[in-house]
Parts: C-alpha cells; structure tokens; sequence
C-alpha cells in the first residue's frame, strides 16, 4: 500500500469517526418506567451511582402522581430493568437524595430527605441502624436538601441538612453530631459546597442563606457562611453580608480547591437582584477567596432567577471556566476564570427553561462541551430539548435531542463501564408518565477528567465541590462483566484513527497479573495504564492521548502465558 493511499485511508476512517459522534438509543428505549406518576421537583434529577461497585453503575430517581403511594423511588440497572428491592413507595414527598458509602461496609447507600424526616437506605432499600429519623420542618418544598462527606475523615460520611433557621449534621448512625445544629437567620436555600479550605484534614461547609420575605423585595438578610466540622465559625471573616440589594435564593456556592495554596483556592456564588417594573433584575456573579476578598465580578440582568456554577476547564488551557443556567427564561452562558462572558454566549436555545447544565466531553476534538435541557409548556404537553454547544457557542451536529415530552433532567456517566459515554435523561409527556431516555455516544470514551465534578446530578454527594471524586467511586479498572471469557483476549482500540482518547477493551481468562502498556514506535513505553491482579471477566479502558504528538502507537497486553500486540492511530 503506496503513502498516498494510506493516507486517504486514514482521512477517511477519521471522518467516519467523527461523523459517528451522533448520540444513539440504547435498544429499548426509550421506555416508559412509570405509567402513574411524572418526574418529580429536585429528586427526579437522575442521580448516578454504583450502588453495589461491581463497576455497573445505576440510576436514581424519584416520580410522583395522584394515586398511591403518591411517590416512587426508582433505581434502574445499567440495562434499563428495575433493582432489586425497587421501586420503593411513600406518601410523603422526597425532596433530595444524595448518595454514598454512608456507614462504611464497602457498599453505597442512598440518603433520603423527606419533608420531615431523613433515612438512609442500602442497596436493597433496607434502612441503616438509627434510621429514619425525625426531622420535623415547614414544608419548604424542593428546597429541603441532603449532603454527604467525610468531615473527618474516618471513612464514613456525615449526613448535611436544613431547615428554617437552622442547619445540622448527623453521623452515619443519625445521632446529632457535636457542635451543631447551628442557627441562621431564614433559610439554606440550596445544598452546600463543601471541601478541606485550608488544608487541616477536615472540611468546611459553605451555605449561602437569606430571609425570605412575605412582600417586596421578597428577600433580604443574604449571606454566604463557612463552618467547620464542628459547628464554628471558619473564621472571623466569615459570614460575608451582602447589600440589601441580593439574595441567595436559586444557587448553591461552588468550591474549587488548590491543596498547595490555599490563598488559590476560592468559592464562586450567583446572588439576585430585586426586579424593576419591568420584571428584570440583576443578578450578581461573585468569586471570593476563603478570606472573603473579592476576587471577581460580573452583573447579568435577567427576568428570572439564576442557578447553580457549573465548573469545568471547557478549553483545556489549565484554568476553570463557569457554566450557568437560569430557571424561567432560555439563557445558558459560559464564563472565563475571570467571570467575563465568553465570545458567542449566551445561547437561548428554543424553550422557556434552562435548568443547570453539564460540562463533559461529547465530541473527538480537544475541548470539552456544554449540554443544557430546557423545556416548553405547550398545550396539551409540551416538547423539551437537549442542546449541545461547542466552546465557541456553535452547536454540535446533532444539536438539539429532542426526547418525548418535557424534558426533566440530564445527566452523562459510563452506565456499563464499557469506557463509552451515555447520556441519561428523564422526560414526561403529559404530566402523569415517566420516560426513561439513554443514548450511548459512539466513539467518545468517557474519563473523570472529561467530566468534571460538580454536575448537575454527577455529583451525587451533592458537594458542588470541583474536581472531587468520592473515595468510594470505583473509578480504578472494574470489569465489565464477570462472566469468565474462553480465552485471553486484546481487542482493537476504539475509535481508530482517534483524538484525543481512545478505548481499550481485553478478556482475562483466569486470575493473573497483567500489564498492559503504552508506547511508542521507538519502543519506548509512555504509559502504563494496568498493572496489577486481575480477576477473570472482560475490561476496559480509556487511553488519553491529548499530550502526545499525532502517529502511530502501540499497546500491549501481558497476562499469565498470554501476550498481545496491536497498533492504533492519534492524529490531531
């Protein structure tokens, strides 16, 4: 085969590659999960978890509808069936979830709020010892919210809560933990940011709260407040007050960490402004460092309010830019590091209802991207969409998905470790159904990395802390399956030619140590990506390019008598 003809060969399979990136329905779907009862408020938000870590992981959810039990807590397998032991059905509204390794046995729980309770359910839906719990509050609705963390660090997760006037923490066993609850003045209206500020081994909680009034302005009293994980102040910086103009009414703080300066690590917070006659306000976007400095600003006026920093390095050049979406009106807008509005933001899709985006990578190229729902109620339902944007503000090809009936949430993962994206989402046609929707994304393998947390359903400690990954999310090398192959096996990467990452797929016959290794056409290895004890079953993997020069390179896998060699193809 002569150079030229290897080269179109080459052209060819890259345009293939990248015309393949159109999302596709896994078979089956989508399927309707509940003929009864419709996505409900904050808990339908399709939380992801590997609630038994056999690296498959499941969906969590909960519908609501006038019959009885009036609400359903769902957990779908990887394959679209319903858990074991699920759904679970109550009479009184859950209002958040959150999931976790709660007591510490291995396995992940699911933390339930109610509107005056709190349980924290197995994998089976069994309760933990000490729970439920009474928890008695005003209804405050969807604003009712649940947090996991490990405040210090002894391998098992505190439990974050509100109510009027006051936050609290439980210990994995539901009792009241030393030093809380803490009073405030009206009400935590969104789930925390939470993470280890200043670097002492045990983490900080940041609420913003405000006092909502009964007319205008409607609210006032806004603050942003930082506690230790004892009930104390942070420090005498703390709480920062802000002007009688804004309050913190639809946002959570967002945290990013810097574990070598702590001068570097700062909180991002979305205020509201009162509106004018005309219905517009102001809203505030402010990052501080954990002294309560100012670092940054930008005004957006708006007609409704704003959600929650969505974080993420969308054009991969070392510094974090901001995601963020509103509630009532279609605006999605994507910030430097600075606060300043990128060139071609916002985006106003077609629709009345942006909700909080996702930041992850859904297409070869080096940047990542940005996907937001947004639904409009039409009679007799109603249609929703899935748009995508590039960096730049221009849509992907595909751009928008439109599901079946109002589109609820969505969220993006690897259901089946299969080292491929999936695109989850939740949709209901005429208010009394639920649609369960999962595309795969052909050819775009799915890393950590790519998809940063926190996400709108992603983070499923409910953190908002950026770049944290739970201790207990199996995020090593897990099996796809444990079914035992006939024989040892290394298949061709895929995509092929790819840019920048690939997946790696092989069989392990019989338990051994394996090695599989990258490198280049020198012989030089560049990476090892596995190299320990596995088990039998079949495996995969993504290999990140995005640091290497475009040509051909190599991968092999070693595994008791075993061995395999095959080449593949970065160009850029």
């Amino acid at each position: 085969m002569n150079i030229l003809v290897k080269i179109v060969l080459i052209i060819f399979l890259f345009v293939v590659s990248i015309q393949s990136q159109t999302p596709e329905y896994y078979p089956g779907f989508p399927r309707i999960i509940d003929s009864l009862r419709a996505p409900y408020s904050g808990a339908s938000v399709p939380l992801i978890t590997d609630l038994d870590k056999d690296g498959q992981r499941e969906i969590v959810f909960v519908v609501a509808g006038a019959v009885t039990p009036s609400y359903m807590l769902y957990v779908i397998n990887s394959n679209g069936e319903v858990q074991d032991g699920y759904p679970k059905g109550y009479n009184t509204p859950i209002r958040n979830l959150a999931s976790g390794d709660v007591d510490g046995n291995g396995y992940l729980d699911i933390a339930i709020r109610f509107s005056n309770s709190i349980d924290v359910i197995d994998r089976s839906g069994n309760s933990l010892s000490g729970f439920p719990i009474s928890y008695i509050d005003v209804d405050l609705g969807p604003s009712q919210i649940i947090s996991l963390y490990d405040l210090d660090n002894n391998g098992k997760l505190e439990i974050i809560v509100n109510r009027l006037r006051e936050i609290c923490v439980f210990n994995f066993n539901g009792e009241i933990r030393n030093g809380w609850p803490q009073p405030i003045v009206g009400q935590a209206n969104r789930n925390p940011a939470i993470g280890n500020i200043d670097n002492n081994g045990n983490a900080e909680i940041i609420f913003a709260t405000y006092k909502q009034l009964s007319s205008y302005p409607w609210a006032d009293s806004a603050t942003l407040r930082i506690y230790r994980s004892d009930g104390s102040a942070f420090s005498n910086n703390w709480p920062d007050y802000y002007d009688s103009l804004y309050s913190n009414f639809g946002a959570s703080p967002s945290l990013i960490l810097n574990s070598n300066n702590i001068d570097s690590t700062f909180i991002l917070m979305v205020s509201e402004g009162r509106s004018d006659i005309t219905g517009n306000r102001i809203n505030r976007l402010t990052k501080y460092n954990i002294f309560s400095d100012v670092l940054n600003q930008n005004y957006q006026s708006s007609i409704n309010s704003l959600g929650t920093l969505v974080i993420g390095d969308v054009n991969k050049d070392g510094n974090p830019e901001f995601a963020l979406g509103g509630q009532g009106f279609p605006n999605l807008t994507l910030y430097s590091t600075n606060l300043d509005r990128l060139n071609g933001w916002p985006q106003e899709g077609d629709g009345s209802y942006y909700v909080t985006p996702i930041i992850g990578k859904f297409t070869n190229g080096n940047y990542l991207n940005l996907l937001a729902n947004n639904w409009k109620a039409i009679e007799p339902s109603g249609f929703g969409n899935v748009f995508a944007y590039y960096y730049d503000g221009s849509p992907l090809s595909w751009s928008p998905l439109r599901p079946v009936g109002l589109v609820e949430a969505i969220s993006a993962s690897d259901l089946n470790n299969d080292g491929s994206v999936e695109l989850i989402a939740i949709s209901s046609l005429t208010g009394n159904e639920s649609y369960l929707h999962i595309w795969t994304i052909p050819g775009i393998p799915y890393t950590n990395e790519d998809f940063p947390w926190p996400q709108y359903s992603h983070d499923r400690y409910r953190t908002n802390q950026y770049g944290f990954i739970p201790p207990d999310e199996p995020v090593g090398i897990q099996p796809n399956s444990t079914l035992v192959p006939e024989r040892f096996s290394l298949y061709q990467n895929y995509p092929n030619p790819f840019n920048p990452a690939t997946m790696i797929k092989f069989d392990i016959r019989t338990s051994a140590f394996t090695q599989l290794t990258i490198f280049d056409v020198l012989g030089r290895v560049i990476e090892t990506l596995v190299n320990e004890d596995l088990k039998p079953g079949t495996y995969s993997l993504t290999f990140d390019g995005s640091k290497y020069t475009s040509g051909v390179y190599f991968y092999r896998l070693i595994s008791d008598r075993y061995t395999k060699t095959r080449g593949m193809i970065l160009i850029k």
